[in-house]
């Protein structure tokens, strides 16, 4: 009985070693792998903002006041956005929302980008490739705009900015030369208008 025993328990040890090789074997990674240019495709349409500045930027302006009791609402954030004071949560309408919601797009067009020259996508992608870079130097722009101090003409602009893809830029200068040189650089791929539909809001590649 103790001999049937042990020659079960090895079959059972057999066997449970082969599975964890075959689940060793297998890449823990379980992220899609963009290596095709529809895959590009499909993730530059997430390289846009999915937030909005619209509440934080009317409240901040002349556009917003104060109409007395019962007139409109007084729901954070908007009290602290009229007064101008530091917003510390991270919900609708915070200007943390907004910051994290353009380099969620950033993200997305820096993996796009990276993803074309990985595996050699070629001309097929030039067009993607030059949305992305759109993408990617107007969300800067949004970031420098909103989280700078204004760009001045024939100033010197070298007032702390902002982080420009994973480089700590340290003036706004630098923000607007490398937005530039983004759009330049997407105006040589061959960006064509007619690869592109519109379902419902956003931007279907390939129609």
């Amino acid at each position: 009985m103790n001999n049937k025993y042990k020659i079960f328990l090895a079959i059972i040890l057999v066997f449970s070693l082969g599975s964890c090789k075959k689940f060793l074997d297998k890449n823990p990674d379980m992220r899609a792998e963009v290596n095709t240019v529809d895959k590009v495709a499909q993730l530059v349409t997430s390289a846009y903002p999915k937030r909005n500045y619209y509440a934080m930027a009317e409240t901040y302006s002349d556009n917003v006041l104060d109409k007395g009791v019962g007139v409109g609402h007084i729901n954070e954030p908007f009290p602290d956005l009229y007064f101008w004071k530091d917003i510390e949560a991270t919900g609708n309408n915070t200007p943390t929302e907004y910051w994290n919601g353009l380099y969620e797009g950033i993200s997305a067009a820096n993996q796009a980008l990276e993803s074309i020259e990985k595996y050699n996508l070629g001309s097929a992608a030039n067009a993607y490739k030059g949305e992305a870079l759109v993408a990617r130097a107007y969300a800067h722009f949004m970031l420098v705009t909103f989280f700078a101090k204004a760009y001045q003409i024939n100033g010197t602009n070298d007032s702390p900015g902002i982080p420009y893809v994973t480089v700590p830029e340290t003036e706004v200068i630098k923000m607007y030369e490398r937005g530039y040189s983004s759009f330049c650089i997407s105006k040589n791929t061959g960006r064509s208008r007619s690869r592109y539909s519109i379902a419902g809001r956003r931007p279907v590649a390939g129609a």
